[in-house]
């Protein structure tokens, strides 16, 4: 890849992993173009001094200065596979960048095509939501992907697997990582984002080699509430990650989905809370369609008949446990028990607590 001296110049300053972010900004608005931080002009040297002291900012001044570092910083970007986009690119996305503090640097690896897709939505949520919040989640995922629709979403387990699955079928997928791409966390997801690299796009503002840090996570959702246009809250207790970008989301002015929980269930706590703040209850992907002036012509997703077709609609008008079911249906037990397990695995119903189940599809 070949940047701009300019990019160069944002790439090797954001290199500088214990320079803090404050300082990056300053340095930026003190020139009319970032190359000319390569001749470091009197207005930056004097900061550096002021600011940061004369240890850190010789180092600075050292880092521009030296072809060496820029080539090893350049050689562990190609060795990784990692584009860069800077705050200054034209394909930096715009709402991104009108946020309060945008990346520096994006570090890039797979289609960076989506940066500059619209509309793009995010998907998250807790790692222990229920089955069917999940379940519910990939289908979400799925028929907004399908409308054309970027799902973006973090790399944990639980809402951001469902939010991946469901998106990574068409390519229109965001993943937003913590660290940096060398090291994804959980480390069993490490195998999703390699995959999501090749069809989609991961996106850190991390350099490839820097290891997560707790800190990053709740710092990662900004970007996610950044980069889409709203967001959807799977499932969270009080103490959710996901709360963080549900607030966010907010203070961008983006708008905030959730769904509904009945009262007592945990992992549902913050989105009864959010609902009760204003956020807009989501029972229908039709609503975040709608939401972004997207009328659906796709068909619903259900190809069943026979006894299949009867067995999910009785589900789907209420009639939830395994009596209800064969007194809707007069099916019996052993008749009823391999449609139950071919409908949940073809993702059309999800079990529930106490053997109760519910339609997705």
């Amino acid at each position: 890849m070949t940047y701009s001296d300019g990019d160069l110049a944002l790439i090797v300053l954001d290199s500088m992993l214990g320079f803090e972010y404050k300082h990056k900004i300053k340095i930026i608005s003190l020139v009319k173009d970032c190359a000319e931080l390569f001749d470091l002009p009197k207005t930056v040297k004097d900061y550096l001094f002021e600011c940061v002291g004369e240890s850190k900012a010789k180092t600075v001044i050292a880092a521009f200065s030296d072809e060496n570092y820029h080539d090893f910083v350049l050689d562990g970007l190609n060795k990784a596979g990692t584009v860069c986009i800077t705050i200054k690119n034209r394909d930096y996305p715009a709402n991104l960048k009108e946020t309060d503090i945008p990346p520096i640097v994006l570090y890039c690896n797979g289609n960076t095509e989506l940066l500059k897709s619209e509309p793009r939505f995010a998907i998250v949520g807790s790692r222990k939501c229920l089955p069917y919040a999940t379940a519910l989640a990939t289908d979400f995922s799925g028929t907004l992907s399908k409308n054309g629709v970027t799902v973006v979403t973090g790399s944990a387990g639980g809402a951001d697997k469902a939010a991946i699955d469901g998106a990574i079928g068409s390519g229109r997928l965001i993943c937003v990582l913590a660290g940096g791409i060398n090291h994804v966390y959980p480390e069993y997801n490490k195998s999703a984002v390699e995959k999501i690299a090749k069809v989609g796009l991961v996106v850190s503002e991390q350099p490839p080699d820097y290891a997560v840090k707790p800190w990053m996570f709740p710092v990662r959702n900004r970007i996610i509430a950044g980069l889409s246009e709203g967001v959807l809250i799977v499932g969270g207790d009080r103490e959710s990650g996901a709360r963080h970008t549900a607030n966010y989301a907010a203070d961008y002015g983006r708008r905030v989905f959730a769904f509904p929980y009945s009262i007592g269930i945990k992992t549902g706590e913050l989105n009864n809370e959010l609902i009760k703040d204003g956020a807009s209850l989501c029972d229908d992907v039709n609503d975040i369609l709608s939401e972004l002036g997207i009328e659906s012509d796709l068909l619903p997703d259900n190809d069943l008949s026979g006894d299949e077709l009867d067995v999910y609609l009785a589900i789907k008008d209420g009639f939830d446990d395994i009596e209800k079911i064969i007194v809707r249906t007069n099916k019996k037990m052993n008749d009823l028990a391999p449609i139950l397990s071919l409908l949940e695995i073809e993702g059309y119903i999800v079990r529930m607590a106490g053997n109760k189940y519910k339609t997705v599809k």
